[in-house]
């Protein structure tokens, strides 16, 4: 009896070692899960925490680009304003220090000067040029817009009208003036806001306010010639 008793003791043991241990074990894996549960928020925090940054930078890029949109609007309406306060155009003069070359210009070499049919206008250049070697003077006096100014080194003249314009005829276009005209080359002429000029500012050239397709002299500067 003894030995069995001390036998069964022996069995109570080692199973109450292998209840200990399988206990440690179930205790290591919960504390393992909680632990993977408790990096969990963390993780998604840091992914909350990437997609505010990423709302951040996505804010301030939108803000960025506002801003350069309302800087560009002021620009533009900057140059708006200076346009409309620009300066009424000047009386032409035989100044072609900012005349930029017909040849220079790509489509329309006189869209400076507010002509929008290149084609038309040479037309018109190369009739009056015809009209001015042959000393048609009917025909010249069709291309020219009055009231004509004719300017020479002491005073200014105006002729009204074409009958004006016929009886000073010889006055106006001398040989030199006729000269100028003629010889001009179409990809020589030089353009700015004011006009089209021949020569050296002999004669000069516009659309008609009134007529967008009619172009004609409307100044003739004798000085020049002169000088």
């Amino acid at each position: 009896m003894p030995k069995k008793h001390e036998s069964d003791n022996h069995k109570m043991s080692r199973r109450l070692s292998l209840t200990a241990i399988l206990l440690t074990l179930t205790f290591v894996a919960l504390t393992g899960c909680g632990q993977d549960n408790n990096a969990e928020p963390s993780d998604t925090g840091s992914s909350t925490s990437m997609i505010e940054n990423s709302a951040g930078g996505n804010q301030s890029s939108s803000a960025q680009n506002d801003k350069v949109a309302k800087e560009s609007k002021s620009a533009e309406n900057s140059g708006n304003d200076a346009k409309k306060s620009a300066p009424s155009v000047p009386a032409p003069s035989k100044d072609t220090s900012s005349a930029p070359a017909a040849s220079n210009a790509s489509q329309n070499p006189f869209e400076v000067a507010g002509i929008q049919d290149p084609k038309a206008f040479l037309n018109t250049f190369k009739a009056l040029q015809k009209a001015v070697a042959d000393n048609d003077k009917e025909k010249v006096a069709n291309y020219i817009l009055y009231p004509l100014r004719v300017n020479d080194s002491e005073k200014s003249l105006t002729i009204p009208n074409k009958k004006d314009f016929l009886a000073k005829y010889d006055q106006i276009f001398t040989d030199a003036i006729r000269e100028a005209l003629v010889n001009q080359k179409t990809d020589e002429l030089f353009v700015n806001y004011q006009g089209v000029m021949v020569g050296s500012g002999e004669l000069w050239l516009r659309r008609a306010t009134d007529n967008p397709k009619h172009f004609g002299v409307f100044s003739i500067n004798l000085e020049t010639v002169a000088n």
